[in-house]
């Protein structure tokens, strides 16, 4: 099998600190914060950020990376600074800062670089601020997570943990979850993406027959009714409004196993189903085995046979019947 070729971590630290130039900013400082996520060496008061002192056209967003011996990581920009090639103030300034290096002197540019050490970490964190992904994963902001489970009603980490495993799922869907009202093309949308090695249609609106209660039937000297206006012949009654039916076709075999009734894939169905639709609908499931994976009845199988869901008494029969229905 073919594996991933991707970089260690000491390399590709050892790369940005060697070739920090071919880096942008905002990846270097992912990096360094990725990095250093137990340390702390790369949080803002450990990072000494200033811009280049030049006044050249830059190439890159930074032109050096350095460790600090005293601990945290020095990087030299070439953008946004209050001197240099990109300062919004005269270039006389910039001058004077040549003049104090060229004598051998820092102070001014030091006391400049205050500014610069609070300014280059906000700019960060404007860039980042509504980067949720990287908040949530790489930061661990359990605040914004928080947030987003809100948007699928889970903002209770007590509710997020009954509803484990699938809990985290609901946040890829988290704008369907807020469609009103709710449709069946949303539902599909959603059970395409989860089960998507399979073709997913969804029939609303599925006749079906319904019990008419015994204490709403009509009884002679009981009630006065009319038929044909508020009452009907017999104890059942066609139904349109309270059923669909989810048709999963094309199912490797994997998949249809696991789509089978109390099997993982099937529960997963069941609560994205439930969680999303707001009515009480009864819902029916069928599965169409594809064509090529319909297999027949081993003695010797490692799998179980249970007839009329995953197995058929020849192959003749395989063919007319590689689609069961179950309700959910």
């Amino acid at each position: 099998m073919v594996t991933e070729t991707r970089a260690t971590v000491p390399a590709v630290k050892d790369s940005l600190l060697a070739h920090g130039e071919r880096y942008s900013y905002f990846q270097a400082l992912r990096l360094l914060r990725l990095f250093e996520k137990n340390t702390g060496a790369a949080r803002s008061e450990n990072l000494r950020i200033r811009p280049k002192l030049a006044l050249n056209f830059p190439e890159n967003d930074i032109d050096a990376i350095e460790v600090r011996p005293q601990g945290g990581y020095r990087i030299t920009a070439n953008f946004f600074g209050l001197y240099g090639v990109a300062s919004p103030l005269p270039t006389y300034y910039t001058e004077d800062l040549f003049e104090e290096e060229r004598n051998g002197g820092h102070v001014m540019r030091e006391f400049i670089d205050i500014v610069h050490y609070t300014l280059y970490p906000h700019l960060f964190g404007a860039w980042s601020k509504y980067r949720l992904e990287q908040r949530v994963v790489e930061d661990d902001d359990q605040l914004v997570l928080n947030h987003l489970y809100a948007f699928v009603g889970l903002d209770d980490p007590e509710l997020r943990i009954k509803l484990l495993p699938h809990s985290a799922e609901l946040l890829r869907y988290a704008a369907l979850l807020n469609v009103r009202p709710r449709s069946a093309l949303g539902l599909q949308t959603m059970l395409a993406d989860a089960f998507e090695d399979a073709t997913v249609r969804i029939d609303s609106c599925v006749l079906r027959s319904v019990a008419i209660p015994a204490d709403q039937r009509c009884q002679l000297g009981a009630q006065g009714t009319s038929l044909g206006e508020d009452s009907y012949l017999g104890s059942h009654v066609d139904d349109y409004a309270g059923n669909l039916r989810i048709v999963l076709s094309d199912l490797p075999h994997a998949l249809f196993q696991q789509l089978l009734p109390a099997a993982a894939a099937c529960q997963k169905l069941k609560f994205l189903t439930r969680f999303y639709l707001t009515d009480p609908l009864e819902v029916e499931v069928e599965l169409r085995l594809r064509q090529d994976d319909v297999r027949g009845t081993r003695l010797n199988s490692l799998e179980w046979s249970r007839l009329g869901l995953d197995t058929w008494l020849s192959p003749e029969q395989a063919q007319r019947a590689a689609c069961i229905s179950f309700n959910l």
